[in-house]
């Protein structure tokens, strides 16, 4: 649903006007509405924590990171799910929305979308899914509404985590965190036919080993996280064994024995680091 409706429009969301013959779009997304009012609850849904000082997730003064790269001035601190269309004076029309279309740069993940500043709100606007195109094969059916229901909950959670890469979350951070693929990569093997797609993540870990054999916490490096694993370039432990982890399940699934001989040599790599720095990192930590 668009929102918010009925006599509530225009509304103004804190953006700074940067020419005063442009006039814009703005759309905000989220999860969840704030109860008094009816806007989107921006403080519950968009991203703290990670950008607000360092690892340890400590909290900086106030006003250490205005204007910084992740908090521009026009996002109040927070990292808002938002999009801003620019329309010159010239061109605005009647029919504004519709050349709006979708952003070209990023994905969103929401219930709701409020869309300012308008007289009226819009009229045909929808939500366009994106996620990689794996061949969705396995179903599930019982007697139970609601275990029916937490199926596609499931299901929608993969859905809305597989683009590109299989994320921790479609809206925030979309990092292929290790963690999350030892945890839910048989759901998603049952669900979808991920065979290509997890030897593409198989693979990019593989890219991403260091030198001393050490994997990272993501299937791509972000140089995110080490500091929870026992150094030496090596990613949080249970989520850096997620490439050979995810290669048993391949090949018991897929029956896959070329992809398990190719990176064997990697992963007993990772092994032997375990082997010479894991009790002493755990020491240390």
């Amino acid at each position: 649903p668009i929102i918010p409706h009925n006599n509530t429009y225009p509304r103004a969301h804190g953006f700074r006007k940067e020419f005063d013959n442009d006039s814009f779009i703005t759309i905000v997304y989220g999860e969840s509405l704030e109860l008094t009012t009816g806007d989107i609850n921006r403080v519950l849904v968009a991203g703290m924590g990670l950008h607000d000082g360092g690892p340890r997730h400590n909290s900086e003064p106030e006003g250490a990171q205005d204007n910084a790269f992740c908090f521009p001035d026009d996002h109040d601190g927070i990292l808002t799910q938002k999009d801003i269309y620019v329309y010159p004076s010239e061109s605005i029309t009647n029919d504004m929305f519709s050349r709006a279309r979708q952003s070209h740069f990023t994905t969103h993940a929401f219930r709701f979308a409020e869309i300012c500043c308008t007289s009226e709100p819009p009229t045909n606007v929808h939500a366009l899914m994106y996620r990689t195109a794996m061949q969705e094969w396995g179903t599930f059916d019982s007697s139970s509404v609601l275990i029916n229901g937490g199926y596609e909950l499931v299901k929608n959670s993969m859905r809305s985590n597989l683009l590109s890469v299989q994320s921790d979350c479609p809206h925030r951070e979309k990092l292929p965190y290790g963690g999350d693929l030892i945890a839910n990569s048989p759901s998603a093997m049952h669900m979808f036919d991920m065979s290509a797609f997890y030897k593409k993540t198989i693979r990019d870990w593989m890219d991403a080993q260091w030198d001393n054999g050490a994997y990272t916490e993501t299937s791509v490096w972000q140089n995110l996280n080490d500091y929870a694993g026992i150094g030496k370039g090596a990613g949080e432990t249970v989520w850096a064994t997620a490439p050979p982890v995810l290669t048993v399940r391949h090949m018991q699934h897929y029956g896959d024995l070329d992809l398990l001989v190719k990176s064997l040599v990697k992963h007993l790599k990772w092994l032997q680091f375990l082997e010479a720095n894991f009790e002493q990192g755990m020491l240390e930590k």
